[in-house]
């Protein structure tokens, strides 16, 4: 993964801001989320290939070709990998690389990984509301400006599951009256903030394009960009191969290395997908709150039911259950590797390119320091 995607940086994203970015940067996104398609799909081969992790997916059926706001419990650092298993099972590759997410500040700052991901228009937070809440006002009206939204990913949990987290989230519904049992389980009180502001913003978007189709009826301008079509609830959950849930002390952090070694301990991913209207959806702060709440008490209910019956007990996506189809994977892995193996022929034997490539790098971790909020 680190050789093509170090690659691919060199050869597709850097190329792609140079030629398109000047041009157009709604051009320039879908570039880009071309790419990452590409990419996040030859990726798959490590989860579902490798590490033979099955994958079943459940509830709503996500619609292609519209922007979707998903808040997810957040197992642990491999849940983004699935979400793009759930993508290709949609039937449309591109749905891979439509995928944002609003994630810690302290990965913008990872080589390759933290500037592509920034690069496809993650926004990062750095857990200081006052700024942060200034920075994704401005990401997500950037966003709804270049009609570059896509599936956007929230984790209102805040972090991902450890038993140090589960502690001080209990102590918290203790310190304000939150029947902690009613979140039993791996799973952590939510925080709304961030997916309230995501919301908010979200309802002004749909206003003026309410308000563009009645002024405008017969305007040749183009309408107000999209706004999030639907709200999304997704559940993640992970079992081993006697279909009992396995724990995240078991993945943490470690689980890239296990990943990478074919020895992850996970035997199949269970996702399931609850849609919603944004206009049933709550944008006040404390609704919202209460909202994600109980949304939040019955993911701990299905998690309990996977716990006892080894799955979702609920309606099962037709494409679940199937791979990646092996053709497609297999050319796109030749693609990347046969990419990467360029990349390093030019570096070691074209000065040019290798001067090209350290600026390069030396310019993605400058604007990744910055993180400017219209990328």
């Amino acid at each position: 993964m680190l050789f093509t995607a170090t690659a691919s940086t060199l050869m597709l994203l850097v190329p792609a801001i140079i030629l398109f970015r000047p041009i157009s940067k709604s051009l320039y996104a879908r570039c880009t989320s071309w790419i990452f398609a590409l990419w996040w799909t030859s990726c798959l081969f490590i989860t579902e290939r490798l590490n033979r992790v099955g994958v079943r997916v459940t509830g709503d059926a996500l619609p292609l070709n519209t922007p979707l706001l998903i808040m997810s419990n957040h197992k642990c650092n491999l849940d983004w990998m699935f979400l793009w298993s759930c993508a290709i099972r949609t039937g449309h590759i591109f749905q891979v690389g439509v995928f944002r997410a609003v994630a810690k500040s302290g990965i913008r700052v990872i080589p390759i990984f933290g500037w592509g991901c920034k690069l496809n228009g993650f926004a990062y937070i750095r857990r200081k509301w006052g700024e942060d809440r200034e920075h994704m006002v401005k990401w997500v009206r950037n966003q709804f400006k270049r009609n570059a939204l896509g599936w956007v990913v929230i984790f209102p949990e805040g972090t991902r599951y450890t038993d140090a987290n589960k502690k001080r989230s209990n102590e918290s519904c203790e310190r304000d009256g939150i029947y902690v049992q009613s979140l039993a389980g791996e799973i952590l009180r939510p925080k709304t903030k961030g997916l309230s502001l995501l919301l908010q913003e979200n309802k002004k978007q749909i206003i003026k394009e309410r308000e563009g189709v009645h002024t405008r009826p017969n305007s040749t301008t183009p309408p107000p960009r999209p706004s999030f079509a639907k709200i999304v609830d997704m559940t993640i959950q992970y079992v081993d191969k006697n279909d009992a849930p396995v724990k995240g002390s078991a993945l943490g952090t470690r689980c890239f290395g296990q990943l990478a070694k074919g020895t992850l301990p996970v035997s199949k991913c269970h996702v399931h997908f609850d849609l919603f209207d944004p206009n049933d959806v709550p944008v006040d702060d404390e609704k919202v709150n209460e909202w994600v709440l109980g949304r939040w008490k019955k993911k701990a209910d299905r998690l309990r039911q996977c716990a006892e019956h080894g799955e979702f007990r609920e309606k099962e996506w037709k494409s679940s259950g199937g791979q990646v189809p092996f053709v497609l994977q297999t050319a796109l892995r030749v693609f990347f590797i046969l990419q990467g193996l360029l990349c390093v022929w030019l570096l070691v034997h074209v000065p040019l390119f290798t001067a090209y490539a350290a600026i390069a790098f030396g310019g993605l971790a400058v604007m990744c320091q910055q993180d400017p909020a219209d990328w």
